[in-house]
């Protein structure tokens, strides 16, 4: 792999076979952005493709923002040297049209929340419940309304992160004479991003979540992508075996130094949601607690460095997937560069949120003893979360939830609609000067400060948020709800689009 300078942004290439891309990459993403700034960087991008005549293929996910050209290396050195003077002197004339033009689905996809209801994805609950409003704990809250950016945030944003010094171009072949990056001067960028907290572990709660999902706070390396790629096979193997209709994604999200929080979210497909949730929610913490307490087989550990390694062609269950959707070809390429990609992320990032090809030589020189440990020194720290009305029993884990106390302040009191009532519900919603306070059946006051809510209206349901917390609580059905709308900041209130 060859190494170079443009303009002092940093450049890495290899020959490879096929159509010549490029690859120009920013450390910056979702996790940067403030809670009242959610969506910013989705909006640049978007804007920047809408600005250039050509249309790059861009991703702006949790770490980090990329624009992918391919084709004749003169004319992606053409678009490239476009997009880097648009960097530096944006045209911002048109953003107002950009906002109402934005998808609000894009970001969900680009964040790998689930799409159908990403404001309950149960990974994104795990991360704001450890993290709060920093990092990547703002992942679950859906974006600010992108008509409410100025053009001076848009371009203070730009400045900031879209600069030579947090690049770094990847090429598949030598950078075309003529490239040019005059990207604004800058440095590497700092992140940062809480130390994980949270409830002491082992821990569930409940939360508005579509599935459960299980994390550890976990060292990055080797025994973390051994680790999490043995619990997922072994989760999927039984749930198949339960019943239970579900695929699971793997998560390693970084959260400061070196620390990942690791694990396993699902997604349900039966009919019955309480049945295979308290079910898939006790495979989860049963294998993590087997895997702490015995050493998986060294065939395990070999499988899955295998899978790692061999291209998809050489998977007959993955190859059978992939050409039914007719994108074989495209993951083979895919693969074959991912050793140019995984060299760019580590240009720009101490920690990835993607296991790379030194994780995967690492993990092949250890062994059962070496997995188990680190699921034994991780096991404290882990947290569950299950859909509300799931009613789950797990030895060795104890019920966590949101800080709450009895007294219930003055305010005015939203009692639940007869609809509400219908469904069982005895609670009430009392709307008080400083904060909103929810107080259940047995008298429970959950409280949301002004300065710590979040307000989410979708598909006819309101969601009160603490992003302090990270929790969100469905008080949809209370007479006058809709009077919270005037009580948060404008930027606090988000209509979601999933």
């Amino acid at each position: 792999m060859r190494r170079e300078e443009i303009d002092t942004v940093r450049v890495l290439w290899q020959e490879m076979p096929g159509e010549f891309t490029a690859t120009l990459a920013f450390a910056v993403g979702a996790r940067d952005e403030d809670v009242d700034q959610l969506g910013i960087t989705h909006l640049v991008t978007r804007h920047l493709l809408v600005s250039l005549l050509a249309e790059p293929d861009e991703t702006a996910g949790l770490l980090e923002t990329s624009f992918t050209l391919s084709g004749e290396p003169t004319r992606v050195a053409e678009d490239l040297t476009d997009l880097a003077a648009l960097v530096a002197n944006p045209d911002l004339g048109g953003l107002v049209l950009t906002a109402r033009q934005l998808d609000a689905a894009d970001r969900a996809i680009e964040l790998d929340l689930d799409v159908d209801d990403a404001v309950r994805d149960p990974w994104a609950s795990l991360l704001a419940r450890r993290l709060g409003p920093t990092g990547p704990g703002l992942l679950r809250w859906p974006a600010v309304d992108a008509h409410r950016f100025t053009a001076d945030e848009v371009r203070a944003h730009l400045a900031r992160w879209f600069s030579a010094g947090n690049a770094v171009l990847t090429c598949t072949g030598p950078p075309p004479a003529g490239l040019r990056l005059r990207l604004p001067a800058g440095p590497r960028a700092a992140h940062t991003t809480s130390p994980s907290g949270g409830p002491a572990g082992p821990a569930w709660y409940a939360d508005e979540v579509v599935a459960p999902a299980i994390a550890v706070t976990a060292t990055s390396g080797p025994q973390a992508f051994l680790l999490l790629r043995v619990l997922g096979t072994r989760a999927e193997a039984l749930l198949e075996r339960a019943v239970v209709k579900a695929w699971s994604t793997e998560w390693s999200t970084p959260a400061g130094g070196d620390r990942l929080e690791l694990g396993l979210s699902l997604h349900l497909r039966g009919k019955n949601r309480q049945r295979d949730s308290a079910v898939a929610a006790r495979v989860l913490w049963q294998e993590l607690l087997r895997l702490a307490a015995e050493e998986p087989a060294l065939a395990e550990l070999a499988a899955v460095v295998t899978r790692y390694t061999r291209s998809p062609a050489e998977d007959p269950r993955l190859r059978a997937g992939l050409e039914r959707l007719g994108v074989l070809a495209a993951a083979e390429q895919a693969h074959a560069q991912a050793p140019l990609a995984d060299a760019g992320h580590r240009e720009l990032f101490a920690v990835y949120d993607e296991f790379g090809e030194a994780e995967a030589a690492a993990a092949a020189r250890l062994g059962p003893a070496d997995v188990r440990a680190a699921a034994a020194s991780w096991l404290s720290s882990a947290l569950l979360v299950v859909p509300v009305g799931v009613d789950i029993a797990l030895d060795g884990m104890t019920r966590t939830g949101c800080p709450a106390g009895s007294f219930t302040p003055q305010g005015e009191l939203l009692r639940p609609s007869l609809a509400r009532r219908l469904r069982g519900a005895k609670d009430s919603l009392v709307l008080g000067d400083d904060g909103c306070h929810h107080v259940a059946a047995d008298g429970t006051v959950h409280s949301f400060p002004m300065g710590d809510v979040m307000l989410v209206q979708r598909r006819g349901e309101t969601l009160l948020g603490n992003i302090r917390h990270g929790c969100l609580v469905d008080v949809s059905g209370f007479t006058g709800v809709d009077k919270l709308v005037t009580r948060v900041p404008p930027r606090r209130h988000r209509i979601a689009h999933d």
